[in-house]
């Protein structure tokens, strides 16, 4: 059995506790004989949540959290963005360090990564391109790809009911944030309504930042009374909202100027609901330029939407052919090489 220990900086049931109950979720569907222990260095409610998910889905002979750091214990060491974790060990022969982060501001710390170190892992090709230039050039040989995956079992969730709605949603999902671009979203949502008609609901769902006034941009473009904020979804609750845009013919957005992924567009596509997304998510959709469009050129996204919504039978034939790269084995199969 291979031991692993995860060391992440915060317990906050975010992107990163995701992945690792991804690949948790993973191990058990293929039986792998792997156990993974994480320890985090601070708790910012985040523990509770994950080990109540942890304990729903029966996951904890591959995932567990530990409260006390012994690294001998374990076979590789993986920290998340946790430059600390040199200050922690005295071997770091057995770190697999992971980058996570598509805020070049929170990875500065690449440029000092120990030469001894056994690799960096990062959760994408694209991604590995985007920061090799970020790195000591000692290490650009010792990057792995553990592609980033949606496990099909999240969406065994069928039995739900939802609601039916009297528009068409637009959904975005993720931060409110600059890099996240929600205002192009909006932007795009806005001359949709304006070419197509009164037929669509814009839908945002994620946390709020101080970076962007949502509420004031919606009221200024005139489509508050088409809009709806949902709080921040625990990621057991997603498939929940996925399904009804599914089921009322939706789109998922994703205007984003950065990503290390592209969580929201991927679960999107697994769950069978068409994309429009910024050239950035290239990665996602095999570069399909059916689901992309070029950042700030809102016209170009809304005549992709236009298309979409007539052709809807020809893109989910597309959306078939892109999920096989975007769940359970593409991930397993990265593991099994590197292990």
């Amino acid at each position: 059995m291979h031991k692993v220990l995860y060391v992440y900086k915060w317990a906050t049931m975010g992107g990163v506790e995701r992945v690792l109950l991804n690949r948790a979720l993973a191990f058990k569907a293929s039986n792998f004989d792997v156990a993974q222990d994480v320890f985090f260095l601070h708790d910012s409610g985040g523990k509770k949540l994950l080990n109540r998910y942890i304990e729903e889905k029966s996951l904890g002979r591959y995932l567990k959290i530990v409260e006390d750091f012994i690294p001998e214990k374990y076979d590789t060491i993986h920290p998340i963005d946790t430059p600390e974790i040199f200050k922690m060990v005295k071997n770091y022969e057995k770190i697999l360090f992971e980058c996570h982060t598509a805020y070049a501001e929170n990875r500065q710390y690449l440029a000092e990564l120990p030469m001894n170190i056994k690799g960096l892992i990062v959760p994408s090709k694209k991604f590995k391109s985007d920061i090799l230039q970020e790195l000591p050039l000692r290490l650009r040989e010792k990057i792995f790809v553990f592609r980033n995956f949606i496990p099909e079992s999240m969406f065994e969730v069928d039995e739900i009911n939802s609601e039916k709605l009297n528009k068409i949603p637009i959904t975005y999902i993720g931060r409110i944030d600059k890099l996240k671009n929600v205002e192009e979203s909006v932007e795009i949502f806005n001359l949709l309504q304006k070419k197509l008609g009164d037929k669509f609901l814009l839908i945002v769902a994620g946390p709020l930042t101080s970076e962007v006034d949502l509420f004031k941009l919606v009221e200024k473009k005139g489509i508050l009374n088409r809009f709806i904020y949902l709080p921040p979804i625990a990621f057991d609750k997603i498939p929940k909202l996925l399904k009804q845009v599914k089921e009322n013919n939706g789109v998922v957005i994703s205007s984003s100027k950065g990503e290390s992924f592209g969580l929201s567009v991927a679960e999107a596509i697994v769950y069978g609901i068409p994309v429009i997304a910024s050239h950035i998510h290239s990665h996602l959709v095999n570069d399909n330029r059916m689901f992309l469009y070029q950042l700030n050129d809102i016209e170009e996204a809304v005549n992709k939407i236009e298309y979409i919504l007539n052709n809807r039978y020809n893109c989910m034939q597309e959306l078939t052919t892109l999920k096989k790269d975007l769940t359970d084995n593409a991930f397993l199969q990265d593991w099994s090489e590197l292990y």
